[in-house]
């Protein structure tokens, strides 16, 4: 039997990791954001302050809702976390996210930011229930495959699994994962739609961003395409929560938590569209 003789000090290190675990769970990972339809400061004055309102409203539903919309005073505005993290980490990003989109668009009426963990957007013209991919954001890793020349057919065999099945589920949000054919790595995959588009918009709008990675970036080992109504993401690590499905299957129901993060230093690039 294993006895301490003095259990203070253990005590405090299960604190400790106990600690970093709920702050690592809860942290949010900003990746890019758009301003659009610039206001002078007179007409500013009333939408910051209207804005400030929903924004406030839209943050303390986060706790409860992973994702939720609202309107009022003529602005529409709604949030979106990744279908697989906890409830804190998605109250933790949209509270980032409604300080964070007011700070870099301070005098605009139409704005969206992303973060790895959560959307948020708002404008003056009603754009819920609109599939929109434009404005979009397209990020890839600066390493190439080893065969940059060939298309990713694993990679999009993934992506285009998900494609088919993810606009019919009740979250519309799906990953998958499948092992190389030499068996010395993963590959993993995401796709997501907002929920409040349909599941034929949430297809329409997924299909095309996967038009898009063929012509931008599927020679790289990652990458990800942002849109207001849709994303997708490949990577060759795991960066969303792994669920115990065998690789190759879609999981039908990931279980939250806080996802792994990249440690292999590759920069992104980074394109607005």
């Amino acid at each position: 039997m294993f006895l301490l003789h003095n259990p203070t000090p253990f005590i405090s290190l299960l604190i400790t990791i106990v600690t970093l675990i709920g702050s690592i769970d809860c942290q949010a990972t900003y990746s890019s954001h758009i301003c659009s339809d610039s206001q002078n400061s007179t007409a500013n004055a009333t939408y910051t302050s209207n804005l400030s309102t929903l924004l406030s409203s839209l943050s303390s539903k986060a706790s409860l809702n992973s994702f939720y919309e609202d309107s009022s005073n003529g602005i529409y505005s709604l949030y979106l976390c990744r279908g697989d993290v906890s409830s804190n980490t998605c109250q933790t990003c949209v509270n980032n996210a409604t300080q964070d989109i007011r700070q870099r668009c301070s005098s605009n009426r139409t704005a969206i930011i992303w973060y790895d963990e959560c959307m948020l957007r708002y404008s003056n013209r009603n754009f819920l229930g609109v599939d929109q991919t434009y404005p979009r954001v397209l990020m890839w890793n600066s390493k190439n495959t080893t065969s940059p020349d060939e298309q990713n057919f694993g990679a999009l065999g993934l992506i285009y699994t998900l494609i088919d099945y993810v606009p019919y589920t009740n979250t519309m949000f799906g990953t998958n994962q499948s092992a190389v054919p030499d068996g010395s790595q993963n590959r993993y995959a995401l796709v997501q739609c907002s929920r409040d588009i349909n599941s034929s918009d949430c297809s329409s709008c997924l299909g095309m961003l996967g038009d898009a990675v063929t012509e931008c970036c599927q020679a790289k080992v990652g990458w990800r395409i942002l849109a207001p109504s849709c994303s997708l993401r490949y990577e060759e690590y795991p960066f969303y929560q792994l669920s115990s499905t065998p690789p190759g299957t879609v999981p039908a129901a990931p279980e939250p938590g806080s996802e792994a993060k990249p440690g292999n230093g590759e920069s992104n690039t980074k394109t607005w569209l």
